[in-house]
């Protein structure tokens, strides 16, 4: 069934209906880890972004008067980077394109090569 037709959690639906098949469990558990690493990229640079933007101003103590600034291009890179990897991994990995990979594997067998290609020894155990 397609993600949008399964009520609850869709990981939870193709493990149970894919327990037999090492080769969709692991792509299963492929995808799930590809989106999670994405998720983590967002957050890893909202908080970066966040860090940086609260340490920008101008602090006087002791020793002087501290001032900070970052200009549009750090953001960008920051942004950039983060976001670039966060966003590239979660269009990648949809649930929709382990939906078309699962029906592919189903009617022949066969995984498509990106996933196959990316499957390491922890998501097939």
């Amino acid at each position: 069934m397609p993600p949008a037709q399964v009520p609850g959690n869709y990981k939870t639906y193709l493990y149970q209906r894919y327990a037999a098949s090492k080769e969709a469990t692991a792509t299963i558990h492929l995808f799930a880890r590809k989106q999670t690493g994405g998720a983590l990229w967002l957050a890893t640079g909202a908080a970066a972004i966040a860090f940086v933007a609260s340490q920008t101003g101008t602090t006087t103590n002791g020793s002087g008067t501290t001032t900070v600034n970052v200009s549009l291009l750090g953001y960008g890179i920051l942004l950039g980077l983060f976001g670039g990897v966060g966003v590239g991994k979660l269009a990648r990995f949809t649930n929709g394109k382990l939906y078309q990979a699962l029906l592919m594997y189903d009617q022949q067998k066969v995984l498509p090569n990106y996933i196959t290609s990316r499957l390491k020894y922890r998501d097939v155990h």
